[in-house]
């Protein structure tokens, strides 16, 4: 029998059996929906379309496989420089609307970071919904053949919840991702370290704590830094910072990961609730976003906020919170490029060797910080202003690789 639930508002929707119309609508199934399935459709009403109504996005899947415990999204934002980049995430997401405002946030972000690197690209993202019922490693393999349908349109890598195992999976249904194999691009972990250090650096020099090396290194005696998440990148930047003589105290949740940072790197362990009330030089993050809020805005005790995380500020507005407090922050989609750069480079050219183009972020950071300066504008604001202005120059038409129909795209 079939199920019928009653929406409103919104724009139209096709996707995996959905239909939604503007005013009134029905979203119907030939069969009861599993719970999982429900949770993220019926509550979706009113804050997924509202979501949805702010996209700018050129191309929205919603993806389902109830057999397998499959619920994601694959977002692409814009795609007129070139094919979209971006890496999948897998997270226990508490609603279909916080997925989606994710993966549409993480998707703008990765159109924002190919112009400022100079990428020839623009954004996509995957979110895959965490739920005790998923299949995950059937369900990356499908989510593979979904990303392979495209052509070519979307290119995908690691995120938080995929790592080389998981790529690995869906590297046997699609020719669109980050091998992590010998065939692929190298090390992305090591890119996104060697790109936050350059950062780091471009941070200090505005700062006025040092002056630019010429060769990428730069002593860091006396300055101690708070590193929140001791992932891959988080893990790799505690070394490179041990390395330059810095003072180093860490947070994670993974109780596992901390032991072993403490015991091999002797690093200083400090509770998670505690990370930002550490008094440092510069906080680190490298988990999730969403962490520069009213809040830890007046707890906070750090000069600048420089890390891997995506989507630090819980909305644009904060940008501006933080920076009359004083604290710098340097804009995410630039200081946490290295491992697009990486990625990227090697799927359009094949070239593994972009270090120089990684250390740039430094010359590129510092040239948004003194800017800023002189304007009296957030990094965050100014950064999205220069990348809107580029991007407006570029082709006026999505991407579509090549078919045998001329008129499909460039």
């Amino acid at each position: 029998m079939a199920r019928r639930t009653r929406l409103r508002q919104g724009r139209i929707l096709v996707a995996c059996g959905i239909v939604a119309a503007k005013d009134e609508f029905a979203v119907r199934s030939l069969q009861p929906l599993p719970w999982f399935v429900v949770i993220f459709l019926d509550p979706m009403s009113r804050e997924f379309l509202e979501a949805l109504e702010e996209a700018e996005h050129e191309q929205l899947q919603i993806l389902q496989e109830p057999e397998l415990g499959l619920f994601a999204l694959i977002a692409i934002h814009n795609t007129r420089r070139g094919p979209a980049f971006g890496g999948i995430r897998r997270f226990a997401y508490r609603s279909g609307a916080q997925a989606l405002r994710d993966v549409l946030r993480l998707a703008r972000a990765m159109t924002y970071k190919c112009v400022m690197a100079g990428v020839p690209g623009g954004g996509g993202k995957s979110v895959i919904v965490d739920c005790p019922e998923l299949n995950t490693e059937a369900a990356y393999r499908l989510l593979g053949r979904y990303i392979e349908n495209l052509g070519g349109r979307y290119y995908t890598g690691p995120d938080v919840g995929t790592g080389p195992e998981e790529l690995g999976w869906l590297s046997e249904s699609t020719s669109f991702v980050t091998s992590p194999g010998p065939d692929g691009p190298g090390d992305l972990a090591e890119a996104s370290a060697r790109g936050v250090m350059a950062g780091i650096r471009a941070v200090l020099r505005h700062l006025g704590r040092r002056e630019a090396s010429g060769n990428g290194n730069v002593d860091l005696g006396g300055l101690r830094f708070m590193i929140q998440g001791l992932g891959e990148v988080g893990s790799k930047l505690a070394r490179r910072l041990l390395d330059g003589g810095a003072r180093v105290c860490c947070s994670e949740i993974d109780q596992d990961l901390i032991e072993r940072a403490v015991d091999e790197l002797g690093i200083e362990a400090i509770a998670p609730g505690e990370a930002y009330q550490v008094d440092c030089d510069i906080l680190v993050p490298c988990a999730m976003g969403g962490i520069l809020h009213d809040l830890t805005a007046t707890r906070l005790r750090c000069k600048a906020v420089a890390g891997s995380a995506n989507n630090l500020f819980a909305s644009p507005e904060h940008a501006l919170v933080f920076a009359k407090r004083g604290i710098l922050v340097a804009p995410d989609y630039i200081i946490n490029s290295g491992a697009l750069i990486q990625g990227a480079q090697f799927h359009l050219t094949g070239n593994r060797d972009q270090d120089q183009a990684i250390d740039r972020i430094e010359d590129e950071l510092f040239a948004l910080f003194e800017r800023s300066k002189r304007e009296a504008i957030a990094p965050s604001d100014l950064a999205d202003r220069i990348a809107e202005e580029r991007l407006a120059k570029s082709a006026q038409r999505p991407y579509f690789p090549k078919t045998s129909f001329p008129s499909s795209g460039r």
